[in-house]
């Protein structure tokens, strides 16, 4: 059976959903911002409003000087939820198997479907269509064998909403592309080699991972992830959601009070950040498949790191997003917010030992007891010490906001 993986993608996801509840923000210059304060910093921007002269990453203040009329909206996650759960349920019609992959984002296998669409090109258009008609919004759609390609196909279509790779043709359509789009080099070591060797399309890695050798030498332990991008190959598989848990995502921002890159300031903030979305997964009793920690700089830049929660006690919560935080803070210039993404939740049953007691169980009992008092005195940065870093005693700052 021939494997085809459909991605659909938003682009400008905030801005389309904003649009979406206030039609009379059409044809107006909008962004999105972190915080309206002066620091806050803009997220995404309409096309009109780059024609006003705002861009990613600048500043709240900056951007009222450039711009009178463009209209700044703060950063609405439930908003966004919201239209994630109206385009998951759109999607479910097309085929059963849909994966969230963040807002805007999603998979669907389509393997198997030939008996119902007359073509693949022809499910991708009906696909886009249908979003159109019902819910205004207007998408990119990749079809590939996998999800490397099909996600790297809606970043590279322009005319066509519809861009289909055919199956064997991955590499030929891979390699005029910048080798920056292949999601491994996001990895220090991989971009610092792609940068240092010029290997400025993906045709330039497809040489030289035709030998062994220069390959090793130069990716290290990423030569495996780099070669397998490079020709288009992704053994990963569509992890359908259920249905209704389409917009089921966690998504917490702390915006600083003023940019900083004091280590303690910056540790309390991921603590804090790591207390919210903890206490939100027991609640619901969940964990999360996959989590992203994303830092904001002052000059715009973002970079991210991504891990697991397969446990939702404090500790373990806490120490892996300061975990994610050191990977993700490669940079010495100031920070400006830090943002927690936690999707792919599924359900938590803890288990009690009856043979005495084990270190899970001692973290349990620790993170029920620190729920209670929550609950009781409101949320305000208290967390155990044996999850703060060595040497740090200072309180994390005031809560986060969403």
């Amino acid at each position: 059976m021939l494997t085809r993986v459909f991605h659909t993608r938003l682009a400008h996801f905030a801005v389309q959903a904003e649009r979406l509840v206030d039609p009379t923000l059409a044809t107006r210059p909008i962004a999105v911002i972190t915080s309206p304060a002066q620091n806050g910093t803009i997220l995404a921007l309409s096309s009109e409003a780059r024609e006003e002269g705002l861009v990613q990453g600048m500043r709240v203040s900056l951007a009222r000087k450039v711009s009178r009329i463009a209209v700044l909206l703060p950063f609405n996650a439930s908003l966004y939820q919201k239209v994630q759960g109206m385009l998951f349920s759109r999607l479910v019609r097309f085929s059963p198997a849909v994966e969230p992959a963040g807002y805007g984002s999603f998979f669907l296998d389509m393997s198997g479907m030939t008996g119902i669409y007359r073509s693949f090109d022809r499910a991708g258009h009906l696909l886009a269509e249908d979003m159109v008609a019902q819910l205004d919004l207007i998408p990119r759609v990749g079809i590939g064998r996998n999800k490397l390609v099909s996600a790297i196909a809606t970043r590279v279509s322009r005319d066509d909403p519809v861009l289909e790779v055919p199956h064997g043709d991955e590499p030929v359509f891979l390699a005029p592309l910048q080798s920056a789009i292949l999601p491994v080099a996001r990895e220090k070591p991989v971009s610092c080699a792609l940068r240092d060797l010029n290997l400025l399309i993906v045709e330039d890695v497809q040489r030289l991972i035709m030998w062994e050798y220069p390959q090793r030498a130069v990716f290290g332990p990423f030569a495996r992830q780099v070669t397998a991008q490079a020709r288009g190959i992704d053994t990963s598989v569509v992890r359908p959601a259920q249905l209704g848990t389409g917009s089921d995502r966690i998504v917490e921002r702390y915006t600083l009070p003023e940019d900083t890159n004091d280590e303690d300031r910056l540790h309390g903030a991921v603590q804090l950040l790591a207390e919210t979305v903890g206490y939100q997964l027991r609640r619901s009793r969940r964990t999360a498949r996959r989590v992203t920690l994303q830092v904001h700089y002052t000059d715009g830049y973002e970079h991210s790191a991504r891990g697991r929660l397969p446990r939702n006690d404090a500790i373990t919560v806490v120490q892996e997003l300061v975990g994610l935080y050191r990977r993700a803070n490669r940079r010495r210039g100031r920070v400006r917010a830090l943002t927690v993404d936690a999707d792919n939740l599924q359900s938590f049953a803890e288990q009690i030992s009856l043979f005495g007691p084990r270190q899970e169980e001692r973290q349990e009992r620790l993170t029920q007891a620190l729920d209670t008092i929550r609950r009781k005195h409101g949320s305000g940065g208290m967390l155990p010490a044996s999850a703060l870093p060595p040497g740090q005693a200072t309180a994390p700052p005031p809560a986060p906001s969403t």
